[in-house]
């Protein structure tokens, strides 16, 4: 969803005391390019290491442009140099607008960009708290279809306008519009209408009502047979079980180990026969 321009700072001092340069955004709006480098939008300045919520990407900036703006000061009206940017925002990004969250943006600025001397954006965060002075609040809201709006709440700050195309004309319409047209022309030419195609019966209008108790009978019922199915089951399967173990045990009793011996009668100590000793 593109945005049209809206104002992101200005120059001079913000807030917490540091400040901007009229060069820092002359020279930010003028370098950027998302082919060389790219920013993207995100939470309080935290990038997350997944593409999960809360700290995913909700956009990119896609154009920086300056211009002039005014800021009142207690009642005195002081004029600033002002960067304007162009956003593609996410799903996400408006479902935050909507709950009246993250309702600002604050500026990413690399004053020496890869050692080139000039100041470049690498980043634009969606905020509560912005350290410049004269950003505009995100308001969207669906006042047009195809049509998102974005306007200041900043006193002296002209409005800006967050306006996506229209959105294209729904192809399914447009057939039923030409099937329609080529029907009435068969119509015209044969003299004749067409056939209707024939409608589905209507439902009765009162179904009959749900009868709790008839219903908890057929189910007591089917409950009742399926168990005793189970029971029966259970019960052959056990006495099979038993016989067999029977079988098995009564097998072992009578069976004669092939490798067992006898031992020879003992006759006591001869004198050939040496202890001995460990």
């Amino acid at each position: 969803m593109k945005t049209k321009p809206f104002l992101l700072a200005t120059a001079g001092s913000t807030v917490d005391g540091r400040n901007i340069d009229d060069a820092m955004l002359e020279q930010m709006a003028s370098s950027y390019d998302p082919k060389t480098y790219g920013a993207r939008l995100n939470i309080e300045h935290i990038r997350g290491i997944s593409g999960d919520k809360p700290f995913r990407a909700y956009g990119d900036v896609l154009e920086l442009s300056v211009g002039e703006t005014e800021v009142n000061f207690n009642g005195k009206t002081e004029k600033r140099k002002a960067l304007f940017g162009t956003f593609d925002v996410t799903d996400d990004a408006k479902q935050l607008n909507d709950a009246a969250q993250k309702v600002y943006p604050s500026i990413e600025i690399e004053p020496n960009f890869a050692g080139k001397g000039y100041a470049y954006l690498m980043g634009c965060a969606l905020t509560d708290s912005p350290a410049a002075i004269g950003t505009e609040r995100l308001a969207f809201n669906r006042a047009l279809p195809g049509t998102i709006s974005l306007t200041a709440e900043t006193s002296g700050v002209a409005a800006a306008a967050l306006e996506f195309p229209s959105p294209e004309p729904d192809a399914n319409d447009a057939a039923t519009e030409v099937k329609g047209f080529f029907a009435k022309l068969t119509e015209m030419l044969s003299g004749s209408a067409p056939k209707e195609e024939p409608k589905q019966p209507a439902a009765p209008a009162n179904p009959p009502a749900f009868d709790a108790a008839t219903f908890a009978a057929d189910l007591g019922k089917t409950l009742e047979t399926a168990f005793a199915k189970q029971a029966d089951a259970n019960k052959a399967a056990l006495d099979a079980l038993t016989a067999r173990f029977t079988k098995l045990e009564q097998d072992v009793e009578n069976a004669a180990n092939p490798n067992h011996h006898n031992r020879p009668p003992a006759n006591g100590p001869t004198g050939d026969n040496l202890r001995a000793e460990f």
